[in-house]
């Protein structure tokens, strides 16, 4: 059954592929038109062969042989798209050969109440389904004037062809259970449109979402989304909820990178550096770029956890780097300042006293870690 389910969602795959010109992007509106259209042409080929059968079984052959004509053109509507271009034309093309047969039944029968009549209240909804809303309207007026025309000059009788009459019940119970199927096919083409429809706005939502939390040249979170992550570990601690530390990190003489080597190397180091820090940080923390060459690191608090040896791992790292691909041997360096959120403060107030701590390790020689609660740590030897 796995087998028979990936071979035919490859056939699927491969037809709409051949349908689809390449230039059609396929999260767009138009590639979901061209699915549905290339859905309804292959719902038609059972329903279209059913009837056709039908019709031949009854010895009706003029039905037969006009709808396996009409059925031709419903069933290469997708193809008429890719020759033509125009989702109007594939779209109008399959209706108007379901309209034209449908309405060659209904005078056949001489019956307004045939069978066949019945259909036509399917046809706006195929064309509001196939993606125009214009199409539907103008088809439920067609429709509509083709039943008014029809009851105008037949009224209600059936016409006595051959065994037709006797079997009417049969072709009214038959026409019923088609007509059944393609409606709840078309509500579901209708719901799987729509869900993939939502899908694709929580991806592009994501998307937008991402592109306004992170920093567009190191690709880590901004100043803005920082600041909601303090307000709400703040909330937290005052809540008794664990408390946290805030890690000013700030490039040791990064203005004399930009004027000797150019602002483009400056933005490498940037990059560099922001993704030697990011690979460091656990997954419960949140780290991002605080404003020009200064990052900013929230450390949720644990028993095991110890941020003064976190922060001395992350400065030996960045010391560590290598940064050949700008040409010239150049050490960076990064001098980093520790606070504790206190309860009873603000988070304002804690980012303060790591930014004196981070004063005092550019003071005290830059390429060292300085804790707000503690005097310098050394570095390592």
């Amino acid at each position: 059954m796995e087998r028979l389910t990936k071979f035919l969602q490859h056939s699927y795959l491969s037809l709409l592929a051949r349908v689809t010109p390449p230039e059609v992007d396929p999260n767009s509106e138009e590639a979901d038109d061209i699915a549905r259209l290339l859905n309804l042409a292959l719902l038609a080929v059972p329903v279209l062969a059913g009837f056709v059968a039908e019709f031949a079984f009854f010895g009706i052959w003029q039905l037969a042989l006009s709808l396996a004509l009409a059925g031709v053109v419903m069933v290469a509507s997708p193809w008429i798209y890719w020759k033509s271009a125009s989702l109007a034309v594939a779209r109008e093309s399959f209706l108007i050969s379901l309209f034209v047969f449908k309405l060659f039944e209904s005078m056949f029968l001489a019956s307004v109440s045939s069978p066949g009549s019945m259909w036509f209240i399917a046809m706006p909804t195929i064309a509001i389904l196939l993606g125009s809303v214009l199409s539907g309207v103008c088809w439920l007026g067609i429709t509509t004037a083709s039943l008014l025309v029809l009851y105008h000059l037949y009224g209600g009788t059936v016409s006595m062809f051959g065994n037709v009459q006797q079997n009417m019940d049969f072709m009214y119970t038959f026409s019923m259970i088609f007509l059944s199927v393609g409606i709840v096919c078309f509500v579901a083409m209708v719901d799987a449109s729509r869900k993939k429809a939502f899908r694709r706005l929580q991806d592009a939502n994501a998307v937008i979402r991402q592109l306004a939390i992170r920093d567009p040249l190191t690709g880590i979170f901004n100043r803005r989304y920082i600041w909601e992550r303090m307000q709400e570990e703040e909330q937290g601690a005052q809540g008794n909820a664990g408390t946290f530390h805030i890690c000013l990190i700030d490039l040791d003489r990064f203005k004399q990178i930009n004027d000797t080597m150019g602002h483009a190397a400056g933005d490498l180091v940037l990059q560099a550096v922001a993704k030697s820090i990011q690979s460091e940080v656990r997954e419960e923390d949140c780290f991002g770029r605080y404003g020009g060459e200064e990052f900013i690191l929230i450390l949720k608090s644990c028993d095991s956890f110890n941020p003064g040896a976190f922060a001395e791992r992350i400065r030996q790292r960045v010391a560590a780097l290598s940064l050949g691909e700008l040409g010239a041997k150049i050490q960076v360096t990064v001098s980093m300042g520790i606070a504790q959120f206190r309860h009873g403060e603000s988070f304002s107030e804690t980012i303060n006293r790591a930014d004196s701590a981070l004063y005092t390790a550019k003071a005290s020689g830059r390429n060292r870690v300085v804790s707000a609660e503690a005097a310098p740590l050394p570095l390592s030897a």
